[in-house]
């Protein structure tokens, strides 16, 4: 598992082309979080299409009992979401180049 996050932390390094590399090093904790993260969502939603999200009784379809699976994937996936902002916030490359034009109109 520590070879597919450190290939993911890679990876989401790598899709931040302009970040400044000191604020990279600082946040490189949560860089490597994020990878975990994401390593782990995967290895969770294979075990759910396996297993499912909920466990319905074989007699009464209408009693229903969610699995631990779920409110995993679920806890997981918020934090992940919740890292991903915080990284997107500080090391997104400035402005956006399409802004750049319309500074010529005012």
């Amino acid at each position: 598992m520590q070879k597919e996050i450190q290939s993911e932390k890679q990876r989401l390094i790598d899709s931040l082309p302009g970040a400044d590399e000191t604020k990279l090093k600082i946040l490189d904790g949560l860089v490597e979080q994020a990878a975990y993260e994401t390593v782990y969502l995967k290895q969770l939603n294979a075990q759910a299409i396996e297993t499912g999200l909920i466990k319905i009784h074989p007699r009464d379809p209408a009693v229903q009992k969610p699995l631990p699976v779920s409110a995993e994937i679920s806890r997981h996936s918020a934090t992940l979401t919740n890292i991903l902002d915080k990284l997107c916030k500080h090391l997104a490359s400035g402005e956006d180049e399409d802004y750049d034009d319309l500074a010529d109109f005012e």
